[in-house]
Order: structure tokens, then C-alpha cells, then sequence
């Protein structure tokens, strides 16, 4: 298992016009949410089969990884309308060892739309819902070893974060 670090940052309006068309996360994407996650990852990361991955899905809708946030939660579409990015957002994730926050649970990009700005559109856009909404934070977890993800993320001017800071 590799080691996950988790990261946390300050909610902020946008301050851009976004280049991805997008939209809030609808119960009717499940499908297509679902054969996101089972191809954007390698074999047996989603799951072991597609119906493995968007029964995934659907528990994380239903509350399996905190309270479901589909306001916060949004999908970017293609020109045809399908969708190609997708960033699920819970209201605190389960554990002890999560800042008590919005908790972004997923952040899918498909192979094939990679390296245009997407996941970096979604998460902008989930940080404005979540300033808009009265949120002063968001955080979630990477693996340590994703540069490409931590890049992101420090670009966007997430920090690590510990138990510790909810210690005083």
C-alpha cells in the first residue's frame, strides 16, 4: 500500500472564467460516473469488474465515505455533452484522521481528455460552491507518489495537513 498524504485548502471565489463546461453531479450520471472511475484507474484500482466500480459509485453517493455534497460535486462535459472529469465531494469524510472540512473523495479524469485543465476547472469550481456556501475549507487525500496530482493540488495552493491541528 502506498502512503497517502492529506491536504487542505482555503475556499475561494473564482477569479476566472473556466474554460470546461460543466455541471452539478445528477443521479442519472451514475452510470457513466461509474464507467469513469472503472477506466480512468489502472485494472482492479476501481474495483474488479465495471458494475464493481459503479456500485462504488453509487454507495459513495449514498453516504458510504460521508454525507454526499451534490452541489459541491461536479462533472465536466465534452462537446457532445458526455462526461470526461468528474469530482465527488462529501461533507466530512469518515475517520478520525480527516480535517473536519468538505472532503473531495474522488477526482476522475478520463485517459483520453487528460492534461487540458479539467480536473483543475472541477476543483476550482468545487472551491467556489464551497466559499459560496459558507465552507472556509476543503481537503482530501492523494497517494505520495502521484506527482502529477500533487502538482496540482500545490498549484492550487493546497498544504498538507495533520491530526495535530485539531489538537488545540
Amino acid at each position: 500500500m502506498t502512503d497517502m498524504v492529506t491536504l487542505i485548502a482555503k475556499t475561494t471565489p473564482l477569479e476566472r472564467e473556466l474554460k470546461t463546461t460543466s455541471r452539478t453531479v445528477h443521479e442519472s450520471d451514475l452510470p457513466r460516473l461509474g464507467e469513469l472511475y472503472f477506466t480512468a484507474y489502472e485494472p482492479g484500482i476501481a474495483g474488479d469488474s465495471m458494475q464493481a466500480a459503479i456500485d462504488d459509485i453509487r454507495a459513495s453517493m449514498a453516504g458510504k465515505y460521508g454525507q454526499f455534497l451534490p452541489d459541491a460535486s461536479h462533472v465536466a462535459l465534452d462537446e457532445t455533452g458526455k462526461i470526461v472529469a468528474a469530482v465527488l465531494v462529501v461533507e466530512r469524510a469518515i475517520g478520525d484522521d480527516t480535517p473536519e472540512s468538505p472532503f473531495i473523495i474522488e477526482l476522475i479524469t478520463d485517459r483520453q481528455h487528460r492534461r487540458r485543465g479539467l480536473a483543475e476547472d472541477l476543483v476550482l469550481l468545487t472551491m467556489d460552491t464551497l466559499f459560496n456556501a459558507g465552507q472556509h475549507d476543503v481537503a482530501l487525500r492523494v497517494e505520495g507518489t502521484n506527482s502529477a496530482a500533487l502538482a496540482l493540488y500545490l498549484s492550487l495552493n493546497f498544504r498538507r495537513w495533520s491530526p495535530e491541528e485539531n489538537e488545540d
